[in-house]
């Protein structure tokens, strides 16, 4: 809870009988005389006048990524009766190395909002929830607009949790549930142009055209500078009230299948934690090191690519096989295989781009496909990819 009752930078407190600003208002002291001017952002002064005074937890940088995932769903169980599989959360973290767009989709009742939810609670930072409409049609939904006749820019919570997020070294986590209810192309637009930047130092979004001195302080010239150490979680349901999500928006993102409600199992009572970014990113880098793609992968891979291409004319493009380097290692840090962190991304990423084909004219390429896999990587192996391929094969 943010303390509205916090002084700013050159205020005094209220002497006996003096008045307090009007809402929008902000009252500044110049050569000993009151200046009060309009404020267009008052939710955003209040996080800047919260964090004057804001001391940082005792953040956990002992603790390895294998350890985060089995800490968390022993939490998730003890304390939230969440039901996660140890390679759901393998995932989701894995997720978290490869983009800041992970989509959780399944059947309802799968746990999909509960996970980032639940995920927040464990960090002791609560995951801020955007609970998608069928109306949103740009980004002011998302973000907020300027409002001309009020002077005042309509704040969203979206908006409060990323400027807060770069003031603390924690991993903060936004849901947009329910996210393809509407166009995700139309509302997420611009943060999907800005997240494929390679400079995360030009990672801003134009929030106001000019300058106000009453402007937050981390308000650069108008733009909201985008943190690092800030996540975008959306939900989707696949069915009649929903839209399908685009390759543009796929490609960006890891999906991640929830399609089992989870099984009980006994854990001990295991507390939440704080956890710091730098820590949490630091391990990535060490899982890129110590963990890369082999060699021996990577020629497979490379050959898998050629068949496709030539017998179904589908790439797997530069920005997949650079999200594969980067999920597969941490994935194998958090205590997976090597080849089921390559078998999910195929099936999640590759595969899925199939189900624009005319799969009724391509059952024998398939049929192919799956035995040309199982001779590649070795029987017994790439399960999800193989089960996937069967499945498109039975609906057309």
């Amino acid at each position: 809870v943010y303390d509205n009752t916090a002084l700013a930078e050159g205020e005094t407190k209220l002497a006996e009988g003096e008045q307090l600003p009007a809402q929008g208002e902000v009252q500044t002291i110049l050569d000993g005389v009151v200046q009060t001017a309009d404020c267009r952002f008052s939710k955003l002064i209040e996080v800047d006048n919260f964090y004057k005074t804001y001391e940082p937890p005792a953040y956990n940088n002992d603790i390895t990524l294998s350890g985060i995932c089995e800490t968390y769903r022993n939490f998730a169980c003890s304390r939230m009766h969440l039901y996660y599989d140890i390679k759901t959360i393998r995932l989701f973290i894995a997720g978290m190395a490869s983009t800041k767009l992970i989509i959780l989709q399944g059947i309802s009742g799968t746990g999909k909002t509960s996970l980032p939810y639940s995920f927040g609670k464990f960090l002791q930072k609560d995951t801020t929830i955007a609970s998608v409409q069928p109306s949103w049609r740009d980004r002011t939904e998302l973000f907020g607009y300027f409002n001309e006749f009020t002077k005042n820019f309509n704040e969203t919570e979206v908006l409060k949790r990323i400027y807060s997020s770069e003031y603390n070294d924690d991993v903060n986590f936004i849901l947009l549930d329910e996210m393809n209810i509407a166009r995700v192309e139309y509302y997420f637009a611009e943060m999907l142009s800005i997240l494929e930047m390679p400079d995360p130092a030009e990672w801003e979004l134009d929030l106001v055209p000019n300058v106000w001195s009453t402007d937050p302080v981390r308000l650069d010239k108008g733009k909201l500078r985008i943190p690092q150490n800030i996540w975008y979680i959306g939900t989707a349901n696949n069915d009649d009230s929903t839209f399908t999500i685009s390759d543009k928006v796929y490609d960006r993102a890891q999906p991640i299948n929830l399609d089992a409600k989870g099984v009980a199992f006994d854990a001990p009572d295991t507390p939440p934690m704080n956890l710091s970014f730098e820590h949490l990113d630091t391990l990535f880098k060490e899982a890129f090191q110590m963990y890369p793609v082999s060699q021996d992968s990577l020629k497979k891979i490379q050959q898998l690519d050629l068949w496709v291409i030539e017998k179904l004319r589908v790439a797997f493009g530069n920005r997949i096989l650079k999200q594969m380097n980067l999920f597969v290692p941490v994935y194998v840090a958090c205590g997976g295989e090597e080849l089921d962190g390559i078998d999910y991304v195929l099936a999640t990423k590759i595969f899925r781009k199939f189900e624009s084909l005319n799969l009724a004219m391509l059952r024998d390429e398939l049929k192919e496909l799956c035995t040309y896999m199982q001779k590649l990587f070795g029987r017994n192996t790439m399960k999800e990819s193989i089960a996937y391929l069967e499945r498109l094969q039975k609906l057309y």
